[in-house]
């Protein structure tokens, strides 16, 4: 783990002395300029940060802030091809020294090396940026000529992002590096049906390391001796009922695994029915013929001494928590919210509001990672309070330093409380907290 003074000189290096290497190398910074790139980064991050719908005056004042006086004027001039160019370079560098943090040492999530979710959220962008990032096309309310996807593997363990990726909007989930990139030894992999592939599944356990799955409808499943698994017969009838088997998942592939059910309520199989017609509604088919609505289906090769079917259950569940994030990232950071017209400056602010959702995962570590309870929900007001002292004190060691402490001393009350009627996901993984 980093002490707060090694992270703080991270943060340092890579949006100072690094920032405007990237800003010579992307040809944002072509000769010296007044304008560098370490200030137009650090104010924009900070703008947007403090206010996701910072006005351009309020921009120009953040990169004040940063280091470099400059007018609206002078600053929307700059919104061009190159600083497309260098914020999107920004962020592959702030991920690449993306902070760390203590991993948990016990519960649930301590039995692995790292426990990794995988997922992607959606940008629908103008069309006139449908070259330069495609999008699915077609019909339905999905549909767009232009947009960008955002990949993230997360370590949930240790709270740090290991991946996050841009794609067009068009590519397959299965083909972002969040998704291919090699795999730690003993580490678990929390998957949706988007990235559901048995080869995949397959290489992550010839790489030591475990996968949890939902079962994707129409999959076959075979008995351990080879014949095709009547499910139907076998899933649980009564609701609350669950069943552990090892089964072989696919006809020529048959990968060993356990298949953990469990018969859901009425109401749970109802709102699943619903879901099926609106979406088949939005895609403009059918709903699918084959749909076990009445039942969970859980896939993984963990071993049963490893990992009860109740802890299947409590990890399907936290899978949930980076579709949160992402929620976050859109409700707070408005990541997909923008006050121009202008395309490349579009951009410009969907890549600096990626790197303060970056900076904020950095400045939530600093608090504490190994935290179940932590709420970056609650911390975010603090942390948006923070942003602008952040930013005029990044080059100054000793106020870094101080501004860093009193962040860890208020982040320490951001946390959830626990729930007797409805426990939270930090309650399931670790009983003691209940």
């Amino acid at each position: 783990m980093k002490s707060i003074p090694q992270r703080a000189s991270v943060m340092q290096r890579v949006l100072g002395e690094r920032a405007n290497e990237v800003a010579r190398e992307t040809g944002f910074m072509e000769r010296e300029r007044v304008l560098s790139g370490s200030s137009f980064v650090v104010g924009l991050v900070s703008s947007w940060l403090a206010n996701p719908a910072a006005s351009l005056a309020g921009l120009s004042q953040g990169v004040g802030n940063a280091g470099t006086p400059i007018s609206r004027q002078g600053l929307n001039a700059r919104f061009d091809a190159s600083a497309v160019r260098f914020l999107q370079a920004m962020v592959g560098e702030c991920m690449q020294a993306m902070v760390d943090s203590r991993p948990l040492a016990g519960g649930l999530l301590g039995r692995f090396s790292r426990v990794e979710l995988v997922d992607s959220t959606i940008i629908t962008l103008p069309n006139d940026l449908g070259q330069q990032w495609r999008g699915s096309g077609g019909y339905g309310e999905g549909a767009s000529v232009a947009a960008l996807k955002v990949s993230v593997r997360w370590d949930v363990r240790g709270g740090t992002l290991t991946q996050l990726d841009l794609t067009d909007g068009i590519s397959h989930d299965r083909r972002t590096n969040a998704h291919q990139a090699p795999v730690a030894a003993g580490s678990l992999h929390l998957r949706d049906l988007g990235y559901f592939k048995l080869d995949d599944l397959a290489a992550i356990g010839q790489q030591g390391a475990y996968w949890l799955t939902r079962h994707k409808p129409g999959t076959l499943l075979l008995t351990e001796d080879s014949h095709i698994l009547d499910l139907p017969a076998c899933l649980p009838r009564r609701t609350g009922q669950r069943l552990d088997q090892r089964v072989l998942v696919g006809k020529d592939k048959q990968l060993p695994a356990r298949l953990i059910a469990e018969r859901v309520p009425q109401q749970v199989v109802d709102q699943r029915h619903e879901r099926m017609r609106e979406t088949a509604r939005q895609n403009q088919t059918t709903p699918s013929a084959y749909a076990p609505a009445h039942w969970t289906l859980y896939l993984t090769n963990v071993p049963a001494p490893l990992l009860t079917p109740d802890e299947v259950f409590v990890l399907g569940r936290y899978r949930w928590q980076i579709e949160r994030l992402f929620k976050l990232w859109k409700s707070e950071l408005l990541l997909d919210q923008w006050r121009t017209t202008n395309p490349t400056r579009i951009l410009c602010e969907i890549f600096a509001k990626l790197m303060a959702a970056i900076v904020t995962h950095w400045l939530l570590l600093v608090s504490g990672g190994d935290n179940p309870r932590r709420s970056l929900r609650q911390a975010m007001p603090t942390i948006r309070g923070l942003a602008w002292q952040w930013a005029n004190s990044l080059f100054e060691r000793a106020l870094l330093l101080h501004a860093l402490q009193a962040l860890t001393r208020a982040l320490t009350c951001c946390r959830m409380e626990p729930s007797r009627q409805h426990p939270r996901a930090f309650q399931l993984l670790e009983p003691s907290y209940a």
